[in-house]
């Protein structure tokens, strides 16, 4: 039968792309070779995206953040309906995207990096670093390389952890692919029916000892394998192959870490030591003390942690890593001395940090926190003071000032200094509005006020002072009780009775108050019956007065009508 030649060659196009086709419809066995071999995905959505500002002229700024937003979109589109992002201005983001004018690690794309930030399984974010080269510019092939570069780091960023072997892709290595292909879809349709943390460790072992037949001396597929061994609980293959990286590398600090756990994990920490300073005797290098600074970080021996968190920063005065662990060690240092009861020892560390951090805050509130514990609190005021210069709302600065300002006038209202006590607790207040003890002894203070004039017979200024024990705390038993007596004192019956049946709100068995109540109401009794007595007899005298009166011009008008005048 004869075929016409343009159904032969269709027929042979077929045989010729059908094998390539059933053998590479993805590369998922490959995604997990740089997350431990294990998925490592956001699964939760929208996942939310914090864009920072581009170090470039304002009139193209758009133009770089668009390049993301048209990565984020192209990964959105395929993923049929699953991913979502939310752009947010938070810098705690699921995805933080920077940009940077600095090379980046080995491991990575010379132009773009993202690294995964874990604290647990579930627990992560990632950063995403884009290299703009040169100078900034709207120029279309820089943008266009910007987009190849952003839909590579976010393809990593968003759960694919590895490297696709097809030119054509966009998570291949040096890709250059402008959209997602039917692999990239493929995979990442794949990626999305495994929950976050499914284990694929052997398809990341055999992918990454392949690769290692190709390239052996690459330092990140040795740092990957080692990292998929420990997350397997292979140590000693682990220990192996970070072990290598580092000879590879020795300022491949992720692997100096990774190794480093795995040593903590076998309590192990003095060995690892051991290793890295053989490793720096060799070859000092700023990465290597770094960790040694580490390792010791974690025993809590502080002057040996700072010790060589400062040889690093020595070598490598860029290594702001160190110089923040090197803060952290004092920090932490001067902390636990004030716990074990030596705040002079902690003044005395802090003093020694403030000449290397001359500006920092959690030095100044250190110091603070030292004098607090010696009960030196106007010292510690001013320390706490300082810190907040530098950052004026650092919460628990003014939280503290409160209590340093609350314990002064603690200490003045016991010493019966009432007035100056008052004073320095409405301080306290200003610094922490909910500053509790600060109100209650404000509370005692004011109450003690009042009773001491109503017992000088100032009920006036009493009455002030149990008004502001009320105001302080509406259920102040004892102020209403004052309230009632004060107005007593002054004869306003009406007002005392008021606050004595406000008191017995409170509590209905205050028998004071009752019995007061009584009083006032048998005293208010008597008043009246001495009122109405006065009356009776008031209008008695006027009813005898008119009789008088009346008898009287009665017998003037008889005697005049008797009188008989004599006729001539």
């Amino acid at each position: 039968m004869a075929i016409s030649l343009k159904r032969y060659l269709f027929f042979l196009l077929l045989i010729f792309l059908y094998p390539i086709t059933a053998n590479s419809d993805d590369y998922f066995n490959r995604i997990t070779m740089a997350s431990d071999g294990r998925i490592t995905r956001f699964d939760h959505s929208p996942i939310t995206v914090y864009i920072s500002s581009p170090d470039v002229p304002d009139d193209i700024k758009q133009s770089y953040v668009d390049d993301i937003e048209y990565a984020l979109d192209q990964w959105s589109s395929i993923s049929e309906g699953q991913l979502k992002f939310q752009r947010i201005e938070k810098e705690d983001a699921d995805i933080r995207i920077c940009w940077t004018n600095k090379l980046l690690s080995p491991e990575g794309d010379p132009l773009g990096e993202s690294s995964l930030v874990q604290f647990s399984q579930n627990k992560f974010y990632v950063n995403v670093s884009i290299l703009i080269k040169g100078i900034p510019t709207s120029a279309t092939s820089v943008h266009k390389e910007i987009r190849t570069v952003a839909l590579h780091e976010i393809g990593h960023a968003i759960g694919l952890w590895g490297h696709s072997k097809d030119v054509n892709d966009v998570m291949y290595l040096k890709t250059k692919a402008m959209y997602p292909t039917r692999r990239d879809k493929e995979t990442l349709i794949k990626l999305l029916s495994y929950p976050n943390g499914s284990a694929f460790h052997d398809n990341a072992i055999s992918e990454l000892k392949a690769d290692i037949s190709e390239n052996a001396y690459a330092p990140h597929l040795h740092l990957w394998l080692g990292s998929v061994y420990a997350d397997k609980g292979y140590d000693d293959l682990a220990i192996q192959e970070l072990t290598y990286t580092l000879n590879l590398d020795p300022n491949f600090l992720k692997a100096a870490d990774r190794l480093a756990r795995i040593f903590q994990k076998e309590g192990m920490n003095q060995k690892a030591i051991q290793y890295y300073r053989e490793l720096a005797r060799h070859e000092p290098s700023s990465g290597l003390f770094g960790m040694i600074g580490m390792l010791y970080f974690q025993q809590k021996d502080y002057p040996l942690a700072i010790d060589y968190f400062q040889k690093a920063y020595y070598l490598d005065n860029s290594n702001t890593a160190v110089k923040n662990n090197s803060l952290t060690a004092y920090h932490l240092w001067a902390s636990d001395l004030i716990k074990s009861g030596n705040p002079n020892g902690a003044i005395s560390v802090l003093n020694q940090a403030m000449i290397r951090f001359p500006s920092s805050r959690i030095l100044y509130y250190d110091l603070g926190t030292a004098y607090d514990y010696k009960k030196e609190y106007e010292k510690a005021v001013e320390y706490y003071k300082k810190s907040l210069e530098l950052e004026p709302s650092f919460e628990p600065a003014k939280k503290d000032i409160a209590t340093c300002m609350n314990n002064m006038g603690a200490e003045q209202i016991q010493n019966k200094n009432l007035l100056a006590g008052i004073d320095i607790c409405k301080q306290a207040l200003i610094w922490d509005p909910n500053c509790w003890q600060a109100k209650k002894n404000l509370e005692i203070a004011n109450l003690e006020l009042g009773r001491q004039k109503q017992e000088s017979g100032l009920m006036d200024d009493a009455i002030v002072y149990y008004r502001s024990v009320i105001e302080l705390n509406p259920n102040n038993i004892d102020a209403y009780v004052g309230l009632g007596d004060a107005y007593y004192e002054k004869g306003l019956y009406r007002e005392s009775i008021e606050y004595y049946q406000n008191a017995l709100k409170i509590d209905p068995n205050l028998q004071y108050a009752k019995d007061g109540i009584a009083f006032i109401k048998r005293l208010i009794n008597i008043n009246r019956a001495k009122i109405a007595g006065f009356f009776i007899i008031l209008s008695t005298a006027f009813v005898f007065i008119a009789f008088l009166l009346y008898r009287s011009l009665r017998n003037k008008k008889t005697m005049n009508n008797g009188i008989v005048q004599s006729e001539r």
